[in-house]
């Protein structure tokens, strides 16, 4: 099941058959096209439903077709643990993890350990697993760019960092604070994030 966020809405993306909640759906045939999910999420866009199915026979194929109905950007981040502690930022009013855009050459693997670097201002962590990648879609911020949709790939890794230095916050990113919360302290940042980070984030409360 894909699960790709718009704000705090909800669009998850399965076969048939896996689908046994009774929520609202939307069942796409084989010979679906951009145009038709594109006018779908304009309808999307107007109605109220919170979460909403789409369902397709070859979900992995439809969900290639959905990506590519936006423009699409991919950034990187990371979930940094020094012992049993995370890593977090304070942003624009919200608890956020590390991440940014996947500049020209880099991998994503390289642009998160940077974007840890820049916006946290620690050095030294590293790399120890992938993370399930997480999907949102979000109105263009540029006023030329009015009415553009943007389809937004994150790849999370888990990071450990054994340096003493408590962090920095970027400041010119809006970044008010940098803290470090142990797991039972989780739940005022899971009650004051994304939606689509909470998945994440869920995975290290114990």
């Amino acid at each position: 099941m894909y699960k790709v966020f718009l704000n705090d809405r909800l669009i998850q993306i399965g076969a048939p058959e896996k689908i046994t909640i009774n929520k609202p759906s939307v069942t796409f045939s084989n010979g679906v096209e951009k145009d038709e999910i594109k006018k779908w999420f304009l309808s999307f866009l107007k109605d109220d439903f919170q979460e909403v199915y789409l369902l397709h026979p070859r979900p992995e194929y439809f969900f290639e077709i959905f990506r590519s109905s936006f423009r699409e950007i991919s950034a990187a981040g990371g979930v940094v643990k020094s012992g049993n502690k995370i890593l977090f930022i304070f942003r624009r009013g919200k608890w956020d993890l590390p991440k940014g855009k996947i500049d020209k050459g880099e991998t994503p693997e390289i642009a998160a350990l940077r974007e840890v670097e820049e916006e946290c201002g620690i050095s030294g962590h590293e790399i120890i697993k992938p993370l399930p990648s997480t999907f949102h879609i979000y109105e263009s911020p540029y006023s030329g760019n009015t009415g553009e949709w943007i389809f937004k790939e994150t790849f999370w890794f888990e990071m450990n960092y054994t340096g003493t230095f408590s962090g920095k916050p970027q400041t010119e990113e809006d970044i008010l604070e940098v803290k470090w919360v142990t797991p039972e302290k989780l739940d005022p940042v899971i009650a004051n994030t994304y939606a689509n980070l909470k998945q994440i984030i869920e995975l290290y409360r114990s």
